[in-house]
């Protein structure tokens, strides 16, 4: 169910359970089979972002699974996205500003929802919105 259809309180705030779908071009880099604790998955990637901003590669494991995820700067205004999940292995190259602004505009929706069904973690979520906020105003 995307979260923004829910309507429901998260039974445990500390362990929120959920999938993000992730598509670069065609080829499907996470899925509903990456299933995780989708709040720090998002928060990850957000680190991903800020240190590939800074540095042009950058890499994190998804919070419970080996599951890797990588970006590499590519060109002057591309980035490969690969992800390693055991012995298989998927990667896309994409425009850095399209990469950004749709991960940016998922997760403040994502943070959003997420405030609302976990009232009592919203400094939380807005501090994460708030990260997000300044990786989309230096990427203009």
């Amino acid at each position: 169910m995307p979260v923004a259809q829910t309507r429901f309180r998260i039974p445990d705030p500390d362990y929120v359970e959920g999938a993000l779908e992730l598509e670069v071009n065609g080829v499907p880099i996470l899925s509903l089979a990456d299933w995780d604790y989708i709040d720090q998955l998002w928060s990850y990637l957000i680190n991903v972002m800020e240190e590939y901003s800074e540095s042009g590669i950058a890499s994190t494991r998804l919070p419970d699974q080996p599951t890797k995820l990588t970006l590499l700067k590519r060109g002057d205004n591309y980035l490969l996205v690969r992800v390693d999940s055991g012995e298989k292995s998927r990667s896309s190259a994409v425009e850095e500003g399209e990469f950004f602004g749709a991960l940016c505009e998922s997760g403040d929706l994502f943070f959003r929802s997420m405030a609302r069904m976990v009232p009592e973690a919203e400094e939380y979520y807005v501090s994460e919105r708030e990260r997000l906020r300044r990786l989309r105003d230096a990427r203009r």
